[in-house]
């Protein structure tokens, strides 16, 4: 009986290693890569990567096996920057799919198909979100905005235990809001682990340094309320210098929209401008656009597009300009109101502020 106790503890450790999960990866990809080599690296930390394995791609596969670790993301890779194809997975015991065809996805056991889950939702959820911003539909933005904020919080909390939860709050935590539910959070997680690395105090400070910067940023925009204009030469559609003196007290008032081709927000408030402008233009309102584009193949190729009847200006050396720090924008789209005289009396308009704005002063 000895003898048989004795062995058993010198064969433990051996009896150990192999009782480990093993992952089992089958890879797909097109016959175009056969012959050549697929890369397995995990991440150990933010920026330290670890060779792992690689394997030869045949008739559009490729298999890895190996001790499963689920304490960091490993990465799969083919090719050289910067035509690479990658896919993060999990090293889960179990048989993962890793697709780099069509999609790029691995899938098959609980933490990569949660990971997959997690961030198909989030992305829906801020879709949603999104196209209410671009509706102006206030209610079902609100909505969307709480629904987003609930999932985040509670995907975290069901989560926070696993390699994917943890990533998944370090990848969304800065949209939490507002700082209440960032600390609800933080409360939370404490409760349940002391001193969590999920959602720190230091999180919790840098949210207040960013919002106490925003409303300086909002404090000094409404201090340009109430001062004259600041005039700038910029240039119009055809290459000629223009001065935005030369479009001020042409109306009773002068609608100023700060925007850029490549601003999706600005883009998609622009037809409800139109809309405002239509209703306002007989009253005494005028628009110009100043667009923060650097590519002016860009910005005329938008402007085709959305067509919008009113003068057009560009700023070429963009949102870093002197032109925008002296109107302080930190962000666009922004617009400003002048009247008649040049004096700045409104700022931070959009489509509907800007409607709001003229209701509000009896311009019917």
């Amino acid at each position: 009986m000895k003898i048989i106790i004795i062995l058993t503890m010198l064969l433990f450790p051996f009896i150990l290693v192999y009782s480990q999960g093993k992952y089992h990866i089958n890879g797909i990809l097109n016959n175009d890569y056969n012959g050549k080599y697929v890369k397995l690296f995990q991440f150990q930390g933010d920026t330290l990567i670890t060779s792992i394995d690689s394997a030869k791609v045949q008739r559009g596969e490729f298999f890895f096996e190996g001790t499963a670790n689920v304490d960091e993301f490993a990465i799969v890779t083919i090719g050289k920057y910067p035509y690479v194809k990658s896919v993060e997975v999990v090293l889960e015991e179990g048989n993962i799919c890793v697709y780099m065809d069509t999609a790029f996805v691995a899938s098959g056991t609980y933490l990569n198909d949660l990971h997959n889950s997690l961030n198909s939702e989030i992305n829906r959820l801020y879709k949603l979100y999104y196209d209410f911003v671009e509706k102006e539909d206030a209610i079902g933005r609100d909505k969307a905005h709480d629904d987003y904020q609930k999932f985040i919080y509670n995907a975290t909390i069901e989560n926070r235990l696993n390699l994917v939860g943890r990533r998944f709050i370090a990848d969304n935590k800065s949209a939490i809001w507002p700082l209440e539910n960032l600390v609800k959070l933080h409360e939370k997680l404490e409760a349940l682990q002391n001193n969590n690395s999920l959602v720190t105090q230091a999180d919790i400070k840098g949210f207040k340094e960013l919002l106490d910067k925003q409303a300086a940023f909002t404090k000094k925009q409404a201090g340009t309320v109430n001062s004259q204009y600041f005039d700038f030469v910029l240039q119009d559609t055809l290459g000629m210098k223009r001065s935005i003196s030369e479009y001020v007290g042409k109306s009773r008032l002068l609608f100023v929209d700060f925007w850029a081709s490549w601003c999706s927000p600005c883009r998609a408030d622009i037809p409800h401008i139109k809309e405002v402008y239509e209703k306002y233009k007989d009253k005494g309102l005028n628009v110009l656009a100043i667009s923060f584009d650097s590519n002016k193949a860009a910005w005329k190729s938008a402007l085709k597009k959305l067509k919008m009847p009113w003068e057009q200006l560009i700023e070429v050396n963009g949102t870093n300009s002197d032109l925008a720090k002296a109107y302080q924008i930190y962000g666009i789209p922004y617009g400003i109101l002048l009247d008649s005289e040049g004096t700045i009396i409104a700022v931070r308009l959009h489509a509907q502020s800007l409607e709001e704005f003229l209701l509000k002063e009896g311009l019917k």
